[in-house]
């Protein structure tokens, strides 16, 4: 039969290993989800930013359409034709 004293110290280290390795299982977890995160937000950012330059330049396009439009509509309206009820052929 073992000495009561070896019994508590196999205990004691054996509570210690195991504090150790959950400490070290805890930390690794740790960094790496922090690691998936920053990941995941770099990707969310360049998403955003390809979502704003398209917008803008859906934006762009259709400021130089309506700009178009309006020019046409303008020259349409100060011709005769279309005083007289419409162009001719």
């Amino acid at each position: 039969m073992a000495h009561p004293v070896l019994l508590t110290l196999s205990v004691l280290a054996g509570v210690l290993a195991g504090y150790t390795g959950g400490t070290l299982y805890h930390r690794h977890r740790d960094r790496h989800r922090a690691a998936a995160v920053r990941l995941i937000h770099g990707s969310l950012d360049r998403d955003v930013d390809t979502l704003r330059r398209q917008v803008a330049a859906h934006t762009a396009d259709q400021d130089v359409l309506t700009a178009a439009r309006d020019t046409v509509d303008s020259a349409y309206a100060n011709t005769r034709h279309s005083q007289e009820g419409g162009p001719t052929q």
